[in-house]
């Protein structure tokens, strides 16, 4: 597979939007992201204070130096800051990008409402570029510029989706982010469309979302994906993006990565899963404990140590009064109350986890359960990747094995804190969803 994405569109000193938010963005779906800038802007996690076009030549200078440094599997572009620069990035698709799945995310304005287009880029827009596109990504202010109608529900969208592809697009995701109530987005297509239904994870913007989307629906198609397919996947890539929010002074910018650290400077000894002592490079020790950052850095060869998060299921057994919750016989917090779980072993799934470990831990046996999401954390292990599995149906007497000293049920709205923060998130969580 071509591992290569170009990405046209303006920089952002923030590192929320724009061309980095695309390059995260192809990282993160295992590609290699080649950034065409079109526009300079000046901008933080809030709102867009100024921007200038990049040369229409200048432009179309990089995009001749990424394509003849070899092919590049897929194309999308954002904000293009002049009409000399939509002219010259469709001439440059027609003539040298042919055959290869093209996003357009139509940027007319930020996400805090400052316009990014200057006069005339609409009518161009739709002359030159919805044409070539494979799938143009507009928000309900840009859907309602490109089609020239005014948007109020679900059925302006589809109406929207379709005159748009009357203008020659071959498909149209209208985002209706902007719109009363809980998010759908609407796939419109040639033959149909298809309703995507979310929820609300915040009600503040988070910068760059859209950028965002866009390109990992390019990656996704530019790895074979069918069109319906690679647009359900990025809405789920947005979800933990939005979920993993960093909080600035403005607003909030999107994490695309899980967090690194800090990891505990003086981590408990008695922990496995402990980071390595010695670099698996070069064998130069690492020092003492892991510093202040989550990745440790080899100070003699320069190799740079990641840690992927650690799988591990948290058991939510409850009757919709009280919770179960379990005393830790072992470090780390050793005394202190958790939920039951644990560590995944090699070829488990998270239910059978689940299982394995409510039976260990308590003597219980799961008659029914399901996966109610993920969660994350920072614990003395490193990172951990949470699958939560909720239990609402047992047999069994509770008695107290394996890591669990004790084993007791407590009222739901009274658990007391917990060993870690990502139990007391879900106990909260369970709270809203029960008595709210």
């Amino acid at each position: 597979m071509n591992e290569v994405l170009l990405f046209i569109g303006g920089t952002d000193p923030s590192g929320g939007a724009g061309l980095p938010a695309d390059l995260k963005t192809a990282s993160a779906m295992g590609f290699h992201g080649c950034p065409a800038i079109s526009a300079v802007t000046v901008q933080n996690s809030g709102n867009v204070l100024s921007w200038d076009a990049v040369d229409p030549a200048k432009l179309v200078e990089q995009l001749t130096a990424v394509c003849d440094d070899g092919p590049v599997a897929g194309v999308k572009s954002g904000m293009l800051g002049s009409i000399e620069n939509v002219s010259a990035l469709a001439g440059f698709i027609r003539e040298n990008l042919n055959g290869i799945p093209y996003v357009l995310d139509p940027v007319l304005a930020a996400g805090g409402g400052s316009t990014l287009v200057s006069s005339g880029m609409t009518k161009l827009l739709r002359n030159e570029l919805v044409p070539l596109c494979t799938l143009c990504t507009p928000n309900i202010g840009e859907a309602e510029i490109l089609s020239g109608i005014a948007i109020e529900n679900e059925e302006d969208m589809i109406e929207a989706g379709r005159m748009i592809i009357n203008i020659g697009a071959a498909a149209v995701l209208v985002k209706g982010g902007h719109l009363p109530g809980n998010p759908v987005d609407i796939l419109v297509t040639k033959s149909g469309y298809k309703r995507f239904v979310g929820s609300r994870i915040t009600t503040e913007n988070v910068h760059g979302t859209g950028c965002t989307l866009g390109s990992a629906v390019v990656a996704l198609l530019a790895a074979g994906f069918p069109m319906e397919s690679a647009v359900r996947d990025a809405r789920q890539f947005v979800r933990r993006v939005i979920a993993r929010r960093i909080k600035r002074v403005h607003g909030n910018l999107p994490g695309h990565f899980p967090e690194a650290g800090p990891l505990s400077v003086a981590p408990d000894g008695s922990a496995f899963y402990l980071p390595p002592a010695y670099c698996p490079m070069c064998g130069a020790p690492l020092g003492k404990s892991p510093g202040e950052h989550g990745h440790l850095f080899c100070r003699t060869c320069g190799y740079i140590h990641y840690r992927n998060p650690l799988p591990a299921v948290a058991l939510m057994v409850h009757d919709g009064e009280r919770i179960l919750l379990v005393k830790r016989a072992v470090p780390p917090k050793k005394g202190m109350l958790s939920l039951p779980g644990g560590f995944l072993e090699t070829g488990e799934t998270p239910v059978e986890c689940g299982c394995r470990e409510l039976l260990e831990e308590t003597a219980l046996h799961v008659k029914e359960s399901r996966l109610m999401g993920l969660e994350t954390d920072m614990t003395a292990y490193g990172g951990i990747l949470l699958a939560v599995l909720e239990v609402t149906d047992w047999e069994g007497t509770p008695v107290a094995g394996d890591d669990a000293s004790e084993v007791l049920w407590s009222p739901i709205r009274e658990v007391p804190e917990l060993a870690f923060s990502a139990h007391n998130k879900l106990v909260e969580k369970l709270v809203k969803t029960l008595y709210s």
